[in-house]
């Protein structure tokens, strides 16, 4: 008497689970067999488990890696680090920072050529965790407007000031505690109209070293009148960041700048003086702040208008600032203030 027919769906279980890329249609035909076996009276029970089990096994590990390995990518790309620790310090270029990483430059932070903007020359970095030992950080990104052509590196620089001011105070709403730090950027000195690198990489940094910290402000930091506070004053500290490496000793760029510091401090007065909310004590002191940067804002729109050197400075007064009154709106605002009694002092709230 010939024994019964062998079962296909049993062999080809067995078949498809051995191979991983179709080890869940071999599950599957494990599974059918399994049941039409008793039925049908046919041969294979045994490759059919085998089929089922080694089918099953696959599946189950082929998910279990696809789980390690996304939540591992996500660990590296979204919180700089490795599934099993922290991310260690990383060769690398300018052109694999992105906002928030700390670095340590190849070559120095700032051109040592007088008279150019603070612009690396070497793009070599070496990426490091902000808890530890760090001479910048980035604060933010962006891409420079346009698909044309851009072969002036002045326009570039020019572009790159304006839209890395913002995304300072993005980063870091109350720029007057952070350490004393250079406000710098990386540019591509021309790009096509084709395409190429237009990433400006904003950063803070000093020779010196910065915190073991990263500088990021969270907004839950501060009350709603801080706030709006802070909010209201970003034009002003946005014109004193945009301060060019060549003021003085470039008459057009020193009364470019001292424009947008007239238009900067002209808006924040008008912004402080819309302020809600604010409590009873800190209305005088903010009040007296906005008229100062209005007085301030008339000395600086004239010196915007000079033609020689010796008119601009003339007519600009470097003494001559909103220190004393932003330090009284500071501190009535319950804002961190340095001690004015002591050079360096540690801010107090």
């Amino acid at each position: 008497m010939s024994p019964p027919p062998l079962s296909g769906l049993a062999v080809a279980s067995l078949v498809l689970s051995l191979l991983v890329c179709l080890a869940p249609l071999g599950l599957v035909l494990g599974i059918v067999a399994l049941v039409r076996i008793p039925r049908t009276g046919r041969r294979g029970k045994g490759l059919a488990i085998a089929g089922t089990a080694v089918g099953g096994v696959v599946v189950v590990l082929t998910a279990l890696l696809l789980v390690i390995g996304g939540a591992r990518f996500t660990a590296w790309t979204e919180e700089g680090g490795s599934l099993f620790g922290a991310r260690g310090p990383q060769a690398g270029t300018l052109f694999d920072l992105k906002a928030g990483d700390c670095f340590a430059p190849a070559g120095g932070l700032f051109s040592a050529q007088e008279g150019e903007d603070l612009r690396m020359a070497d793009p070599s970095v070496e990426i490091v965790p902000c808890d530890g030992p760090h001479p910048a950080q980035v604060y933010g990104t962006f891409r420079l407007e346009g698909d044309h052509a851009i072969s002036d590196p002045a326009a570039i620089a020019a572009q790159a000031f304006e839209g890395c001011t913002p995304l300072l105070h993005d980063f870091a709403p109350d720029t007057w505690t952070l350490p004393d730090v250079e406000f710098s950027f990386y540019y591509p000195e021309s790009v096509s109209g084709t395409g190429g690198d237009r990433t400006v990489r904003c950063w803070l940094g000093t020779e010196a070293g910065l915190p073991e910290a990263s500088l990021r402000q969270e907004p839950g930091t501060w009350d709603a009148g801080q706030l709006a506070y802070l909010k209201a004053m970003r034009p002003s500290d946005g014109a004193w960041f945009s301060v060019p490496e060549q003021v003085d000793t470039d008459l057009a760029a020193a009364t470019a700048w001292a424009g947008r510091m007239a238009e900067g401090g002209a808006e924040s007065a008008k912004l402080l003086r819309a302020v809600d909310g604010l409590p009873g004590r800190a209305r005088g002191p903010v009040i007296a702040l906005a008229n100062r940067l209005d007085a301030l804002s008339g000395i600086q729109r004239s010196a915007s208008r000079a033609t020689t050197r010796a008119e601009f400075d003339k007519r600009w007064d470097g003494d001559e600032d909103a220190s004393g009154e932003e330090w009284e709106a500071r501190l009535a605002l319950g804002l961190p203030v340095e001690d004015e009694g002591e050079d360096g002092g540690e801010p107090q709230g």
